[in-house]
């Protein structure tokens, strides 16, 4: 077997693990339930519901997607650990970077797969109450799909060194600061100077910025699609963030006593 077909197979195991424990089952119903409510006040005709319903939606996806996507990152090899399963793997012929990744690409699935059945749901929402969502609609599916394996990465790489309780809180904060962080940075870049004012601008171009991956105000909004050449530098700025969390976590993983 060699070395992708060995992170293939951890990364399927992952999946089915996540899927037993039936986590994104229980916030897909809460979700639905809390985009379903909202979606009844558009039934009243009320001029402007529209776009409170599509703003809701977006929200509860995108707070319950975070959710799911590091608690199921953060758990992985403290579970492994304290189950005393990951000894065995990697008494195998599979070397620790392989496991690490097969991981990564399990967490990344399952998350992705949370996003989009998500969006099925605020589509057929959409579709009940005859709300129109527009090509970019599927644009911010794409994005959101494309954050979640960034966010993996993260919380992931966080896992090395964090309990998993405190992975979780602190991998939700980051991203919490990451979606926000940039616009702080411009409110408070006006009043700065001099050393202060470079360094901010410094974090600004070096801190990831998950902000740019929320089409959902576009969506609410009915702004036309964005273009194509925006999809793909925003995928290679996920990829090029993601490979730098992984890659420093494979290295930390690769000397760590076990």
């Amino acid at each position: 077997m060699n070395t992708l077909s060995k992170i293939v197979a951890v990364a399927h195991v992952t999946v089915l693990e996540s899927i037993r424990r039936k986590d994104p089952y229980v916030v897909l119903v809460l979700g639905l339930a809390i985009m379903f409510g909202a979606g009844i006040f558009s039934s009243f005709g009320v001029k402007g519901l529209e776009k409170f319903v599509k703003d809701i939606a977006f929200a509860v996806t995108n707070v319950f997607a975070c959710v799911i996507c590091v608690a199921a990152a953060a758990r992985q090899l403290p579970n492994e650990i304290e189950n005393r399963t990951l000894f065995p793997l990697i008494a195998k012929p599979i070397s620790r970077t392989a496991f690490f990744l097969g991981k990564y690409l399990g967490v990344a699935v399952i998350s992705s797969l949370v996003v989009l059945a998500f969006f099925v749901e605020i589509q057929v929402l959409f579709w009940i109450f005859k709300i129109e969502a527009g090509s970019v609609f599927y644009q911010a599916v794409y994005l959101r799909v494309v954050s979640m394996w960034f966010i993996a990465a993260v919380s992931l790489a966080l896992s090395i060194i964090l309990t998993q309780s405190a992975n979780v809180t602190i991998s939700l904060l980051l991203v919490l600061a990451m979606q926000t962080f940039a616009n702080t940075l411009i409110t408070v870049h006006s009043g700065l100077s001099g050393t202060g004012k470079r360094v901010a601008e410094t974090l600004y171009w070096l801190a990831p910025h998950l902000e740019l991956f929320n089409l959902g105000k576009l969506v609410v909004h009915e702004y036309p699609a964005v273009p194509a050449w925006v999809l793909l530098a925003l995928t290679v700025y996920a990829i090029l963030y993601s490979s730098i969390f992984l890659t420093a976590a494979c290295l930390r993983l690769r000397r760590m006593p076990l």
